[in-house]
């Protein structure tokens, strides 16, 4: 019975001092105090002191509390436990009443578990007793991430970056309770502890300025720490910094002397660049001109460098050219992505030597009378140090028509000549060697001038002869012909055809011609008189008479350079004493009358001449515009002009006679007819005439019309029928 009253007593006080509230717990005035710190989503044990301060003494309950909200008890006189359902889901909080001190476990920390804990033991003789442990719950913020200056997620490696540029990165962490501390780590050295809260809820974030130079090519990272329970988280991410080569050399290796190089003879060169990266690619330049036949570049690493090499064969043209060595950065700007360095060659050669005419731009060509300056040009290393000077291949010796000053680099002459035309060439030496140029020709050019014969002529062509240098272009005619005026003409070249001349051309011809070749115009004019007589066709050789179409006709066979015919009739005077002309005309060669050909006979040249009498002549001249040749003069035969008489009833066919003739048979006619008509009168007076009588049936009209008429007839005058009815 005391039993029950005991655990009755029990129950009632658990439920008291459970569901009862409790004044709050004061520290250092209730009891001690703890901290205490775990992790969320870990678990964290409390301790509480049990043991009764004498041994007659009891424990009684224990109760925990948080923020004086009961979350656990434990009543040891019937060994029973008590928990929040709220709190302990899942069954995570575990008491352990068996060891002392006793404790209570957590598991599965939430953030919200964060508070204010404290421990009330009861004793049965002892007062109470009370613990606190303020309690924090850790949050870890999550894995610091990046982004650069547009927003843009960084991970392992930044956009590349260049030396001199200033990286912009912001390490951000997500939540944390107590807000982490953020940091900036270039490999160990703190680079920026600077962190604030970004402008999204529950962000934190550190955002870096940074310089970047050649020693940023570290390792960067960010670290986010806000408890000692664990290390910082960390993150990290290598800088891309693409570097120009900081340093290029170039150093000869095989093949100078003293620096020196000798034309013709190969070097070797090596390149080393330092500091690029990525690797650089060498390029070799010799007068910016690339050289492509250079070594494979290699990369030292425990140099940091790339290495080419070079052989070139200079010449003499390469003398102070230089020579280049590029390290260019193949994925850097154009504008930071190179170094060089430049060498200048000192090549040593003979001379070589090249004749300059001076004071005018046409290099081998002086005209007469004007000065002559020539230059002995010499490229050479080391120096020239004597000059020579050769004319047509023999060596020029002061004095006479070269003048005295002849052993230096330049040859001088006042007034040229013509007898100064020929070769010049000029040697120069040095400590290599003696070199001789190439001989310039030089043409001394003068006006043109007449040269025998002057002006002559070919066939139909005038030549104007004349001799200059350059030939001249130009050739001025000036041609006069007797009664005529002058012509003034201008060719091209120095013939004149005489189909550009104006006129007859049947008398001879007052010619002059001058020239005309850029440098002047001819001085004296080439003249002469020229006699075209030999132009003239030759006198026809075989013609003849003949009677053709009712006329005579002269036949004559052609002759070369006819181009008509002039034909002429003489008859013998009145007085038979001589020949007068009676007439002349011209046949053109071209016309159809004037040519005939019969089967294989020869063409013929034919012109009609009418009717010759006894003595008279016809005359044949072959003629073409530079005049006639002399008449070929022929007489008909006695045979021909028999041949071509007329017969005795030729006089018939005569007008005059027709005439009469056709009068004569009219009148004859006439008088026939006449007594043919009397004849027939006197006979038809013999025998009347028979009427013809027309029977015709009339009708009433025509009746009554005869009725009226009568015997009123009228009879034609000087008629048959007027004779008869007069007689009766």
């Amino acid at each position: 019975m005391d039993r029950r009253m005991r655990v009755a007593e029990a129950l009632l006080l658990v439920v008291i001092l459970i569901y009862c509230p409790v004044s709050a717990f004061v520290a250092g005035a209730d009891g001690p105090v703890t901290f205490h710190e775990a992790l969320e989503n870990g678990n964290t044990t409390f301790f509480c002191d049990a043991t009764p301060d004498t041994s007659d003494d009891e424990l009684m309950l224990l109760v925990w509390y948080k923020d004086n909200e009961s979350i656990y008890s434990y009543d040891a006189r019937v060994r029973s436990e008590w928990s929040n359902i709220a709190f302990n889901v899942s069954g995570r909080v575990i008491a352990d009443m068996d060891k002392n001190p006793t404790s209570l476990t957590i598991s599965a920390l939430r953030e919200d578990d964060q508070a204010f804990y404290h421990c009330r033991v009861e004793f049965l003789l002892s007062p109470t007793r009370n613990t606190g442990v303020n309690f924090t719950v850790t949050v870890l913020p999550s894995e610091p991430f990046f982004l650069d200056e547009l927003g843009n997620t960084v991970t392992n490696k930044t956009r590349p970056y260049y030396e001199g540029d200033t990286l912009v990165l912001s390490c951000l962490v997500i939540g944390g309770r107590p807000p982490p501390k953020i940091s900036w780590y270039s490999g160990e050295t703190l680079v920026d502890a600077t962190y604030s809260v970004s402008d999204i809820p529950n962000v934190w974030q550190n955002e870096l300025y940074l310089p970047l130079t050649r020693d940023n090519t570290e390792t960067l990272s960010c670290r986010a720490s806000n408890t000692r329970l664990v290390p910082a988280l960390e993150a990290s991410l290598q800088i891309e910094l693409y570097l120009p080569a900081n340093q290029v050399k170039i150093q000869w290796v095989q093949g100078t002397l003293d620096g020196a190089l000798r034309s013709g003879e190969t070097v070797t060169a090596q390149c080393e660049a330092y500091g690029s990266h990525p690797p650089p690619d060498i390029t070799w330049r010799l007068n910016n001109k690339r050289l492509k036949k250079h070594s494979n570049q290699t990369w030292d690493n425990s140099l940091q460098a790339a290495i080419s090499f070079i052989q070139i064969t200079p010449t003499m043209a390469d003398n102070q050219a230089t020579l280049t060595c590029e390290a260019v950065n193949p994925i850097m700007p154009s504008e930071r992505n190179s170094k060089a360095d430049v060498i200048n060659l000192n090549v040593t050669f003979g001379p070589k030597v090249e004749i300059m005419k001076l004071d005018d731009e046409k290099r081998n060509e002086v005209v007469e009378l004007d000065p002559l300056h020539l230059k002995c040009d010499v490229k050479a290393n080391p120096p020239a140090d004597k000059y020579m000077w050769y004319f047509n291949d023999m060596k020029i010796k002061p004095g006479g028509m070269w003048g005295d000053d002849i052993s230096t680099n330049e040859l001088f002459i006042d007034e040229v000549s013509r007898r100064h035309a020929g070769q010049y060439a000029c040697a120069a030496s040095n400590t290599i060697g003696e070199t001789r140029a190439d001989p310039i020709s030089i043409i001394v050019l003068y006006p043109p001038e007449c040269k025998k014969p002057g002006i002559t002529l070919d066939k139909e062509t005038l030549n104007c002869n004349v001799k200059g240098l350059p030939v001249p272009d130009t050739y001025f005619w000036h041609i006069q012909q007797i009664d005529h005026d002058i012509q003034h003409l201008t060719t091209g070249s120095s013939s004149l055809s005489l189909d550009h001349v104006a006129g007859p051309l049947s008398e001879n011809l007052n010619v002059s011609c001058e020239a005309e070749n850029g440098i002047a115009s001819q001085y004296k004019s080439c003249t002469k008189i020229i006699s075209l007589g030999h132009l003239r066709p030759p006198q026809p050789q075989q013609c003849d008479l003949a009677f053709e179409y009712k006329e005579f006709q002269i036949r004559c066979i052609p002759v070369e350079n006819a181009t008509h015919y002039e034909l002429s009739l003489w008859r013998l005077s009145k007085t038979n004493t001589s020949l007068v002309l009676d007439r002349k005309k011209s046949v053109e060669v071209g016309n159809s009358l004037a040519l005939t050909q019969n089967g294989d006979e020869p063409w013929l040249v034919r012109g009609a001449l009418g009717l010759l009498n006894t003595g008279d002549e016809a005359g044949a001249a072959a003629c073409n515009r530079y005049g006639c040749s002399g008449a070929l003069l022929l007489r008909p035969t006695e045979n021909l002009l028999s041949a071509a008489a007329s017969p005795w009833w030729k006089f018939l066919t005569e007008k005059d006679a027709v005439i009469c003739i056709g009068v004569v048979l009219l009148v004859i006619m006439f008088a026939c007819s006449t007594v043919l008509a009397i004849r027939l009168a006197r006979r038809s007076r013999k025998k009347a005439q028979v009427p013809v009588i027309q029977v015709l049936q009339l009708d009433d009209v025509t009746r009554d019309y005869l009725n009226r008429t009568g015997g009123n007839f009228i009879y034609p005058r000087a008629s048959v029928v007027q004779s008869k009815i007069e007689q009766q």
